[in-house]
């Protein structure tokens, strides 16, 4: 298999089993990798750049440790990774100057420790946020994926390492806005189009009336038990942001239709191109 910086652990992982210790032996910051709570909620949103970042070391470390297992470097010779904006000097001015009751405080280190997956919690509490606060997640590592998503969305990062398994990380709104996905224009695909494709052969459901994060979470669940041929047609109250880059890493995509401000047409099927 040929691997670059953009591939996922999860990919590394199911292509050979035995890529779970080359990893972990690299620092002990992968270590985490062994357990199989922490490897399900970690690996398939953490590439190797991700990962690289997380453990303070070079993405050749991991080339080196995967290559006796058969991984073959990518042949691209002007890479281009994306890295999250993290590396802010000094804590922002901002924050500095933000009233201790304006930070909202989500300490997700036993979701971790247990094996929960926090992310619809975070996204829950992203959301509430305005102009004037932030949120500090406390976790036990950088969340370095997460940076990048919300990044996308408008969203500032500053993180703090406490001690070496304890994280500190504020997000707030950039500029008083949040921006829209970058890749929804290019997700909104011909809604009429795709559901006469999928005539008589989508389930229908209806999130609209339920509380943050349910309408994520229902979404989720229902297409882990989707067939590969069937559509998923949702009614929601507005563009679902945060589900979009969930959708593109599961391999689904997406048609919506804006009936109204507060009603969206969703069908959300697997993505069959190659």
């Amino acid at each position: 298999m040929e691997i670059a910086a953009n591939t996922k652990i999860a990919a590394l992982i199911k292509e050979n089993e035995k890529a779970i210790e080359a990893i972990a032996s690299i620092n002990k910051h992968f270590e985490k990798l062994r357990n199989p709570l922490l490897r399900k909620l970690l690996a398939s949103r953490v590439t190797i750049a991700d990962a690289a970042r997380i453990g303070g070391c070079e993405v050749e470390a991991f080339y080196k440790q995967l290559a006796p297992l058969g991984f073959t470097c990518s042949s691209k010779k002007t890479e281009q990774v994306a890295q999250a904006k993290t590396s802010i000097s000094g804590m922002p001015d901002f924050l500095k100057q933000l009233p201790q009751a304006n930070i909202n405080v989500l300490d997700v280190c036993e979701d971790i420790a247990i094996g929960n997956d926090p992310f619809l919690k975070i996204m829950d509490a992203v959301d509430g946020l305005n102009e004037s606060s932030a949120l500090l997640l406390i976790n036990s590592f950088e969340p370095t994926p997460l940076i990048t998503i919300l990044d996308k969305k408008g969203y500032s990062a500053y993180t703090q390492e406490q001690e070496p398994d304890l994280i500190h990380t504020y997000f707030w709104r950039s500029n008083g806005k949040v921006a829209e996905a970058a890749d929804c224009t290019s997700q909104e695909n011909s809604f009429e189009e795709q559901l006469t494709l999928f005539e008589g052969r989508f389930k229908a459901i209806d999130v609209r009336y339920l509380e943050m994060p349910q309408p994520m979470a229902t979404i989720l669940q229902e297409l882990e038990q989707l067939p590969e041929d069937k559509a998923l047609y949702v009614l929601h109250r507005q563009v679902p942001q945060f589900l979009l880059p969930q959708l593109k890493e599961r391999g689904f995509a997406i048609a919506i239709q804006k009936a109204s401000p507060s009603k969206v047409y969703l069908l959300i099927y697997k993505d069959k191109t190659p």
